[in-house]
Formats: structure tokens, C-alpha cells, sequence
């Protein structure tokens, strides 16, 4: 594999680089305090985004789980991993559920995709 410029891949070695926290930017509080049970659906959605290597490049997913039933609410794959994929898988799931007001809490961990850095979009209030 030396001689053809080949290496295997480690799990201990991971590309750096991908989430790049705004050092001025404040960190949202934790409201659930790493405990991601609920009692009842639409309580508690988590939200991440992953990079999935393809062989024209990586594709970026982004994907909303409901803590209870532990399902996929939403889901959006892009080329791009900025704050309009991420927003708009939460556009998506608001839709697609019946969220009553001021019950929801959406958690996501502090990368800058998810505090709509780099976003196009406008503020206005989510359906």
C-alpha cells in the first residue's frame, strides 16, 4: 500500500475542521442538560448534521429526531453544509407536525450551521 501511495483509514484519525465555532459569538443555554428523554412526542427534537463521503464529494445530511418516538421528523441532504440546510429541515418538521406553541424544545449541538451563520434568509417567524 506504501509503494502505491495508499493508506488505510484509522478510526482514530477524523478530518478537522468541519464546525468552526464563532469564538464572539454566546452559546445557547442547555435546556435539557444532556437528558434527551420526553415524555410526550413533539416535546424534544435533536438535530444534527452529518458529512457523508460520495464520489462526487461530500454530501452534507442534516435530519430532526422526535426524543420520544425516537423517529426521523425531517431530513435534507445538500452539497452545502450552511445554516439554509439546517433551517430548512426545521421548516419541514414544524410543518409537517402538530406543534402546539411555547412546548417545543429543538436541540442542536454548537456548530456554526445552527446558529444560521452564513444564512441567506431573512428573520421572519416559522410557520
Amino acid at each position: 500500500m506504501r509503494e502505491a501511495g495508499l493508506q488505510g483509514i484509522s478510526p482514530n484519525r477524523r478530518p478537522k475542521g468541519f464546525t468552526r465555532r464563532d469564538p464572539n459569538a454566546g452559546l445557547a443555554p442547555d435546556l435539557v442538560q444532556r437528558d434527551f428523554t420526553a415524555e410526550t412526542p413533539n416535546r424534544l427534537w435533536v438535530t444534527d448534521l452529518t458529512m457523508i463521503p460520495t464520489g462526487e464529494g461530500p454530501r452534507w445530511l442534516a435530519a430532526i429526531r422526535d426524543a420520544f418516538s425516537r423517529r426521523v421528523v425531517a431530513r435534507e441532504t445538500s452539497a452545502r453544509a450552511d445554516a439554509d440546510l439546517v433551517l430548512t429541515v426545521l421548516e419541514y418538521a414544524l410543518r409537517g407536525r402538530d406543534v402546539p406553541p411555547d412546548t417545543l424544545v429543538h436541540h442542536a449541538d454548537h456548530g456554526c450551521q445552527n446558529r444560521a451563520r452564513g444564512s441567506n434568509r431573512s428573520s421572519r417567524p416559522m410557520p
